[in-house]
Order: C-alpha cells, then structure tokens, then sequence
C-alpha cells in the first residue's frame, strides 16, 4: 500500500464531505412533501395526472441517489476515522485527488470504479 493522504488534504477532505453531507441532507429534507403520493384530482386531465406523475418518479429516483451518496458519506467519515480515507477499497492504491475532489465519498480509484461498471 502506498502513502495515505497528508493531514491537511484529509482535513480539506472532510470538510468538503461534511459540507456535502449538509447539502445533501437539506435536499432530502426540502423534497420529502413532493416525493409523497400524487393525490387525485377530479378536475385534472388524465395527461396532467400522468406528468405528475413522471416527475415524482424521477424526483423518487433522484432521492434514491441522493440517500446512497449520503450513506456513502458516512462510511467516507468512517474511512477518515480509521486512516484508510483516500486508498481504494479494491486494490488498496491512492485514488488520485482529482477524483476525491470530484466525489469526496469514493471508495474506489477510477480504475477499479470502471472495471467494476464494466463487469456488470
């Protein structure tokens, strides 16, 4: 395994995922009304009901995404915690900084990420 991040970088590094954490969890917060049930409305067009509709699945597919990057979040603070903040999970390598910038919670170098999303 190679050299782990400096203490300043990991510092900056956990600032940016407590800021993204914040963000994030404000988003959540802020959309939770819109995500519920699309109620009936008699006097609404079949046309409009189903663009509702549209949208809220999208803005339910969205939240999903926004809640896996919040608890990947969270095992980024875990990661910090135990010194291995900024090694890829897969072939224990530094992910390059640029990425980390990117995606502060990712746990795996752009290599190994895309050697992954090209087996499945």
């Amino acid at each position: 395994m190679t050299q782990a991040l400096d203490e300043p970088t990991r510092l900056a590094m956990r600032a940016a995922l407590e800021a993204l954490d914040e963000r994030l969890s404000t988003l959540l917060t802020n959309t939770e009304s819109a995500a519920q049930q699309v109620p009936l409305k008699e006097n609404a067009s079949r046309l409009s009901r189903m663009d509702e509709m549209h949208n809220q699945s999208i803005l339910r597919a969205n939240r999903t995404v926004t809640k896996n990057r919040l608890m990947a979040i969270q095992k980024a603070f875990a990661r910090i915690e135990d010194g291995t903040y900024g090694t890829c999970l897969e072939c224990l390598e530094p992910i390059a900084l640029p990425r980390l910038h990117a995606y502060p919670e990712a746990s795996l170098c752009l290599a190994c990420k895309a050697a992954g999303e090209a087996s499945s």
